[in-house]
């Protein structure tokens, strides 16, 4: 549904970064865009290479891309082009730090992005340099264009950019060490359940955000202790390896007989009776194989794009939530008139089921694919009570709008429950800052297995895009639905029990 609208969606946003321009003067007054950029930043990446850079046409660049002036930004970014080494510094300051390029981008950035965290650990541009003035000219305009969406976004000023650089894959004075971390909670639903074993679900977040940063430094600090933790070390290996769609893998002859026999063994056993005790036999590694094992999969966790989709420089400070539609009982409250609700009243809920006292949601399955099209399980709602629709949905939940193109953010508080034993899903909860379930959408009435293969990519992906409301339990409706522009999503992660 979602494939292959990768250059659709980005000429959209090359279109709401230009936006209508602004035509020069006719009195020939100089065109400008104040204020403009301290670009100063540019020097302190390697990806230039050593090499002249022209940070007055960057910041000029920038300018015009914030103040959405499509004439100069056309002339400007002609210019750029031309000047590779400005354009790999000025490309490699934003996809130097970032784990991941995100779904949007293209081609040539996704290919290029590597490189420029190698070079940003390394600190040597020269490979990534001579990887930029070897593209073809529309391969530098996409590069550009990728780069450009994050600096137009702004929200972070140059001055803590260069901050963060300086620190990134160093030591401070006092031992502090910086790079861009995601969300520490990552990991859970994410690694493969085993009984009785704890997993660290923030030390695998570390090591694989560490891999995804390029950090040499905290991956070797980090690597000890999850070889150490022998749950955590399964769980990193079975969330990649255990799936067909990972291994085994041809191109890794450098991993040890041990490594490669485990791989081979963990091939294709996720969620079936042999998973189990294909992850307890990590346990039994001795510390050279269990460090060689957790290479191979901190190697496939590197080219997983699994990080999150969409991450850019403006997202660095936090991005405040779509606000919610009034509360419809403020027009009465406005009007004088009194309002009790079930908080105003002394009424003991310990006991009481409140989830028939919201409106209530059916679900129907399907599948959809991300940008680079890898297929991805899809839950759609459609109403089971009354009050419930799309009011109902904007007033509880924070979703944004879709429109059945790209991917929606994901939200690690939406948990989608699974039951491993029956293959069947439980319910579509949010589970708030008390750890508690605070919004329940749909709970199942029965337990019905799914089918094997909606369960083996719900197993595989472990998230899932979740969207509604539609009128019915149809995919014809949710077309409808996503055509008239009423439709919700978010990602959710999936917790299996």
């Amino acid at each position: 549904m979602v494939q292959n609208h990768g250059k659709k969606k980005r000429a959209k946003q090359r279109a709401q970064r230009a936006g209508a321009g602004h035509q020069p003067s006719v009195t020939n007054t100089l065109h400008t865009h104040e204020p403009l950029p301290d670009m100063a930043v540019l020097s302190l990446v390697p990806h230039g290479a050593g090499r002249a850079l022209d940070v007055d046409l960057a910041a000029r660049l920038v300018a015009a891309c914030r103040a959405r002036c499509g004439p100069c930004q056309k002339s400007l970014a002609t210019k750029v082009r031309q000047n590779r080494p400005t354009l790999a510094a000025l490309a490699g300051v934003v996809f130097g730090l970032l784990p991941t390029v995100g779904v949007l981008a293209s081609a040539a950035t996704r290919e290029w992005a590597p490189l420029a965290r190698d070079a940003k650990a390394r600190n040597s541009g020269a490979e990534a340099l001579a990887a930029v003035e070897a593209m073809t000219d529309e391969q530098v305009s996409e590069l550009l264009e990728d780069a450009l969406d994050h600096w137009a976004a702004g929200g972070v000023p140059e001055e803590q950019i260069a901050g963060l650089i300086k620190f990134v894959g160093t030591d401070g004075p006092a031992g502090a060490h910086v790079h861009a971390e995601p969300d520490t909670g990552l990991m859970e639903g994410m690694l493969p359940y085993v009984d009785g074993w704890q997993i660290n679900h923030t030390l695998a977040t570390k090591v694989v955000s560490a891999v995804w940063a390029g950090c040499d430094s905290c991956q070797e600090k980090l690597t000890p202790q999850v070889v150490a933790d022998r749950a955590t070390l399964a769980g990193l290996a079975g969330a990649v390896f255990l799936t067909p769609a990972h291994a085994p893998r041809q191109e890794t002859p450098a991993a040890g007989p041990v490594a490669r026999a485990w791989i081979e063994q963990a091939h294709g056993k996720s969620r079936t009776s042999g998973a189990e005790t294909v992850l307890r036999a990590v346990a039994e590694l001795d510390e050279d194989d269990a460090e060689d094992l957790l290479e191979e999969a901190l190697d496939v966790w590197d080219d997983s794009g699994a990080a999150q989709a969409g991450i850019g420089l403006g997202s660095i400070r936090q991005v405040p939530p779509r606000q919610r539609p009034a509360d419809p009982m403020d027009t009465f409250r406005a009007a004088g008139i009194e309002v009790i609700t079930l908080d105003d009243l002394d009424v003991d809920l310990d006991g009481i089921d409140t989830y028939h006292l919201a409106e209530n949601y059916g679900v129907f399955i399907g599948q959809t694919a991300t940008l680079e099209g890898r297929p991805m399980p899809m839950l759609t709602l459609y109403p089971e009570t009354e009050g419930a629709g799309i009011q109902d949905l904007e007033h509880r939940t924070d979703w944004a709008h879709w429109g059945l193109h790209g991917v929606p953010d994901m939200d690690p508080h939406w948990r989608l429950r699974a039951n491993i034993a029956d293959r069947a899903l439980q319910g579509l909860v949010h589970v708030g800052p008390d750890g508690e379930d605070d919004i329940e959408l749909w709970r199942a009435a029965e337990k019905v297995s799914l089918p094997a293969e909606w369960w083996d990519l719900l197993d595989q992906v472990q998230h899932v895009l979740v969207a509604g409301p539609v009128k019915e339990g149809s995919h014809q409706a949710l077309q409808a639905a996503g055509d008239a522009g009423e439709l919700l999503a978010v990602v959710a992660r999936v917790t299996f029990t």
